[in-house]
């Protein structure tokens, strides 16, 4: 199944730590809350399942409780999409629901994938997951290395200050160990994944946002440049009503591709000649700073969108050259920096 529109039997799914309650339009699923293991799954729900490529399953996000229930069915051939919650929520109150339980969500998830044109979310790897795995284990740590600099910045008691260092140099190690396994995935991965070569060619871009990329955009490359900026939450997005016409601004997207994003541009401004000239011509006109810095995030997010879609590395002429047409972009210059 390519899209959840053009199932005949959209299932919905709501996902917890221990249960999963389930509606079935077809009410062949005549169980309605079932544990959350791969055995009950498969015994009350896949086995239910018989017209499988007629069949599209939609679950949410969950932070990580919904990867027993997606394993399950891409192990059957079962096309599963995990959603944005927010979306679905936002559509839950355009179409009128405003109760929430548990059983209510799963039947908003099985109308959600009747009206909105949802794609099943790709099975991964062993070895692509314990990547996703050390992404996400770098984002924490990194998290952790600030949280305890400002608390060794308050800390006036020296034995504090000793702990807190103590903490610090750990977290530092293991922060480069988890670099080091990263840098040897992507060396492995670029056999293979040319997109890796493509990525790691362009100037600021180096081993964590190819790995934040990969990881959670693995979109890059498949859609235009309005769609893949507006998942990275890059895009300026209009404000406007009657006479009303408020700055763009940008919002929502994936945090961590935009955190990423923002870190690569940076280095842009001083090593990569598009992005530096891109960033100096937006400040000769009067931007200000962030300002112009968010919109060299969207401007190499589309570089790299671009270079990957036509499987082409990077070469400074004619990065330039591609990119002119670019330039023309009003929208660009009207971004309220929102990183």
């Amino acid at each position: 199944m390519t899209s959840s529109k053009l199932a005949v039997r959209v299932i919905g799914i709501d996902v917890a730590s221990d249960k999963i309650d389930v509606f079935d339009p077809a009410g062949k699923i005549q169980k309605k809350e079932v544990p959350n293991t791969t055995a009950s799954i498969r015994k009350y729900v896949i086995s239910k399942i018989q017209n499988r490529e007629e069949t599209f399953v939609v679950c949410e996000a969950t932070g990580g409780y919904e990867r027993t229930l997606v394993k399950a069915l891409q192990a059957e051939g079962i096309a599963v999409c995990v959603a944005n919650p927010f979306q679905v929520r936002q559509f839950g109150k355009g179409v009128g629901v405003l109760e929430k339980t548990d059983p209510i969500d799963a039947q908003l998830l099985s109308r959600f994938g009747e009206v909105v044109d949802l794609q099943p979310t790709l099975p991964k790897s062993p070895e692509h997951e314990h990547h996703e795995a050390l992404v996400r284990r770098r984002e924490q740590v990194m998290k952790m290395i600030c949280q305890e600099q400002n608390r060794l910045r308050h800390a006036d008691d020296k034995s504090v200050q000793s702990m807190h260092e103590k903490v610090l140099k750990l977290l530092k190690k293991q922060l480069e160990t988890v670099d080091l396994e990263l840098e040897a995935f992507l060396k492995e991965e670029a056999k293979t994944n040319n997109a890796v070569v493509i990525m790691q060619s362009v100037p600021g871009v180096g081993v964590v946002t190819t790995s934040t990329l990969l990881a959670d955009l693995p979109e890059l490359g498949t859609l235009n440049r309005g769609q893949i900026a507006k998942l990275a939450g890059v895009a300026p997005i209009a404000n406007q009503s009657g006479k009303r016409q408020k700055p763009r601004s940008i919002f929502g997207g994936r945090s961590s591709v935009r955190r990423v994003l923002y870190m690569a541009a940076l280095v842009g401004t001083r090593h990569n000649p598009v992005i530096q000239a891109f960033y100096k011509h937006l400040r000769s006109k009067g931007k200000l700073k962030k300002v112009a810095l968010v919109a060299c995030m969207r401007k190499l997010l589309t570089i790299l969108n671009n270079m990957v879609h036509n499987n082409t590395v990077w070469r400074t002429g004619d990065a330039a050259k591609a990119m002119t047409e670019l330039d023309a972009m009003p929208e660009m210059e009207e971004v309220v920096a929102g990183v």
